[in-house]
């Protein structure tokens, strides 16, 4: 099935239009990081790794190659935070009343002020994200999906990743779930870990007849996805709870997914979140978790040490998941049929991620 490409462009262009800053911020920071480069950076890394292939993963990472690697990957990190910040700081007047204005009838927004936050996601800001994806000064706090929609933008145009905010969902639907579950037509789905809501907004318009909600632990993330789905006119329910103990009830759900979570975090939770996949679908219900191959399988030692550089430059310190097998396990001692698989072209490099990892079940 050929992917929606206008739907799917109006999008990002609405969100971007009303959300992202329309006049720079700092002019000077905006050109130290278009001259910031790390591609010269990583090819010699990978020169080292083909010139030596037996070197140990511990050696690598100790290496020349290595540390400028991951100093330079930090350098970008930081000026982009300062680049995104200012960017909203000149802008902040205007987005806050284009988002106050979207707030309305249509998209519900749950918080839960009393909701306890696991301590290991309090310990960590993951990309080195100012105050972290979870902070909130409360009731109309946008500014955590602002920065984190900003860096969206700014890491996507351009880039391997391209229209990765349009087109990761549409992806997993034509490339997966259409060939291993062609006969599912979900009524109710659950996005786990939805963030700015940007990959749930995509599965409503894939699927415009079902129930869409979406859960997070972060209060501005799910405020910002509530003012998304609203520029969107997308009804879509946003929900503050843990992925691994809900508040739904038992099979009440006929797909779940997550994009890009089960990298972010332990293994316990991983295991309850299968869990709690298990209980909440309905019988012939489908789980499909969405990664990153080198996250989730780098069965290389190239993939090991770009995985491993990656944990230390964008400061995710759950990366190095459970072997696949393992994962499988979880699936299977929930009540679930695994389907682990991986979707993509191998011979694209996707800027080291490698090909993107499907972990997925069935419920018996």
């Amino acid at each position: 099935m050929l992917l929606n490409t206008d739907k799917i462009t109006k999008t990002s262009s609405i969100i971007a239009e009303n959300l992202l800053p329309q006049n720079g911020g700092n002019s000077e920071k905006e050109r130290q990081l278009s001259k910031l480069k790390t591609v010269p950076y990583r090819n010699k890394l990978s020169e080292r790794l083909s010139s030596q292939p037996s070197e140990s993963l511990g050696r690598i990472l100790k290496s020349v190659e290595a540390i400028e690697y991951v100093t330079q990957i930090a350098l970008l990190q930081d000026l982009v935070w300062e680049v995104v910040d200012a960017r909203i700081n000149n802008n902040y007047p205007r987005i806050m009343n284009v988002a106050m204005n979207a707030i309305g009838d249509g998209a519900s927004l749950h918080l839960n002020p009393q909701l306890r936050i696991p301590k290991q996601q309090l310990m960590t800001n993951l990309h080195w994200m100012p105050g972290g994806y979870l902070s909130d000064s409360g009731h109309q706090d946008i500014l955590a999906g602002l920065r984190y929609l900003n860096y969206l933008y700014l890491f996507s145009t351009g880039s391997p990743f391209e229209s990765f905010f349009d087109n990761l969902v549409p992806r997993v639907k034509d490339e997966f779930i259409e060939n291993y579950f062609p006969s599912l037509n979900p009524k109710r789905i659950l996005d786990l870990g939805c963030g700015i809501g940007h990959n749930t907004i995509s599965l409503k318009n894939l699927y415009p007849n079902a129930q869409v909600t979406g859960v997070d632990l972060g209060a501005a993330m799910l405020r910002c996805g509530y003012v998304n789905a609203k520029l969107l006119n997308q009804e879509i329910e946003f929900s503050q709870q843990n992925a691994d103990c809900t508040e739904f009830p038992d099979g009440h759900f006929d797909l779940i997914t997550s994009f890009f979570v089960f990298h972010e975090i332990t293994n316990t939770s991983m295991k309850r979140i299968i869990g709690e996949c298990a209980r909440l679908l309905r019988p012939g219900g489908v789980m499909v978790h969405f990664d990153a191959g080198i996250f989730l399988d780098p069965r290389t030692l190239k993939a090991k040490v770009f995985r491993d550089i990656q944990a230390l430059s964008n400061n995710e310190i759950f990366i190095v998941s459970p072997p696949l097998p393992t994962i499988e396990k979880m699936i299977e001692k929930s009540g679930m049929k695994p389907v682990v698989t991986k979707i993509g072209d191998p011979s694209v490099v996707n800027n080291n991620l490698g090909q993107w990892q499907i972990v997925a079940g069935v419920k018996l």
